[in-house]
């Protein structure tokens, strides 16, 4: 189509939108009326808005506790987007979900039916409806909440952001809790074996063995002399040593050998139950607040001057559509009419 044919086209829908303006007048204006009516029908709904930054996921004790070398992640420092990624994911669960539900009833509240079998699918519509996480480009993460209450959705977004932690712990807590248990049977474990071994290697010194190896070098030294000499009794003393040396010396060597084993293994045990009391009993946050949320007495929704002007100009879109479309059939049915009579005569 040229540019004169597309004038054309133009100035012929002026002409039709002007000859039916009186309809397309009164549509837009009944419409108008309609949606103010329907806007003002609609519950408010006001705004609350949270704000926080993930905190860096890493295990308490080799933050706090080690001595570790070189370069030591601080646990002041902001989290980065991986951090960021799994707080969306604890926001985003079904437990906090619930729990907000329970807390504000927002069954009641949101007029949502409780004890269905879709409760918790209608549950999660409106929640998505009404609350929203978004990630912004400094990885913080903006938290939204409407509601017909307005100091409610301020009250909800905070209690989302102190159940984010709850939830983490409980995760953490559980991993925590097995990791504890397997640690301190270790280390219980560790410490029975060495008081048994200890107990074993006393009971072996009271038959006179205090030290296998030392004493065979001296008792060995001592006979040869006490030969040279022809010292018999010197000699039937001292083979009487060799004799309980060569009896339980082999057993105190095997328990020496053992119990320097466990009490080489006691403080890496220690230290490793440490470590698990520490990441039991202390989780950190995960996430810095920076902004908690604060009622907003101004509605945020419905915005009724945006409604009725979407109303007005989709009525008057449909209506001259409309139009159009019962004016181009009347034509065609012309056309048809007019075909059949030249066929006709």
């Amino acid at each position: 189509m040229n540019q004169s044919g597309f004038n054309n086209e133009s100035i012929r829908l002026l002409a039709k939108i002007y000859t039916w303006r009186k309809k397309l007048i009164i549509v837009t204006v009944i419409a108008a009326i309609v949606s103010i009516v329907v806007s003002f029908l609609i519950s408010p709904q006001y705004k609350a808005t949270a704000v926080v930054f993930p905190s860096r996921t890493f295990s308490v004790s080799k933050l706090l506790i080690e001595q570790n070398q070189g370069a030591q992640e601080d646990y002041m420092d902001l989290g980065d987007e991986d951090d960021a990624e799994k707080l969306l994911q604890i926001l985003n669960s079904s437990e906090i979900r619930t729990r907000i539900a329970e807390k504000y009833d927002l069954w009641t509240n949101w007029d949502i039916e409780k004890n269905t079998v879709y409760s918790q699918h209608y549950l999660k519509l409106k929640w998505d409806d009404m609350v929203s996480f978004k990630r912004t480009n400094f990885v913080s993460i903006r938290i939204d909440v409407y509601d017909y209450v307005a100091n409610r959705s301020a009250d909800i977004a905070n209690s989302i952001v102190a159940f984010a932690d709850s939830v983490k712990f409980r995760m953490t807590k559980e991993v925590a809790k097995q990791a504890l248990t397997i640690t301190e049977n270790e280390y219980n474990s560790t410490i029975s074996r060495i008081n048994i071994l200890e107990d074993s290697l006393q009971a072996i010194k009271e038959l006179g063995v205090l030290d296998n190896k030392s004493e065979i070098e001296a008792y060995s030294k001592s006979m040869a002399k006490a030969i040279e000499k022809g010292n018999e009794s010197a000699q039937k003393k001292l083979q009487e040593k060799l004799d309980i040396l060569k009896k339980y010396g082999t057993a105190y060597d095997a328990v020496y050998a053992d119990l320097k084993k466990y009490r080489l293994k006691y403080p890496i045990i220690k230290n490793k139950y440490d470590e698990a009391i520490v990441n039991y009993n202390n989780p950190m946050p995960s996430k810095f607040i920076v902004d908690k949320a604060i009622g907003n007495e101004k509605k945020a929704k419905p915005l009724r001057t945006l409604i009725v002007i979407i109303s007005s100009i989709s009525a008057f879109l449909i209506a001259l559509l409309y139009l159009l479309f019962v004016d181009r059939l009347a034509l065609i049915k012309n056309n048809v009419n007019q075909y059949l009579n030249s066929q006709n005569k």
